[in-house]
């Protein structure tokens, strides 16, 4: 979930994302402005894809860290720890998925080509 500060807090299980939820979560605006969703990496589906993951390794590069990994709920199945390993995780809480939902952007934003 986007905390007030404009970063991440990653959620330790994954939650369910089914039509009661997307109900509620709409109630209060755009979901992307409050929430990050996780799903399938779409491979050569997505415009960051060449083989591996480019975006992982842009936030290898871009990204803040933090000082500790967060608990996360899709560690097993993540294709940037899949690539880059723990160090990625330290990186991870900085990625919004929607930066485009109207919201106050935090004061320093990282931002990926």
């Amino acid at each position: 979930m986007v905390d007030g500060s404009g970063g991440v807090s990653i959620l330790a299980e994954p939650l369910l994302i089914d039509d009661a939820f997307i109900a509620a979560a709409a109630e209060r605006g755009p979901p992307e402005a409050r929430f990050r969703f996780a799903g399938p990496c779409a491979e050569s589906g997505c415009e960051n894809w060449d083989g591996h993951c480019r975006f992982g390794a842009s936030l290898m590069e871009h990204a803040a860290r933090v000082a500790e990994p967060p608990a996360c709920g899709i560690r097993a199945t993540c294709r940037w720890h899949a690539q880059h390993g723990q160090q990625v995780c330290l990186r991870c809480p900085a990625v919004i998925t929607n930066v485009a939902v109207e919201r106050e952007p935090p004061a320093a934003s990282p931002t990926f080509p």
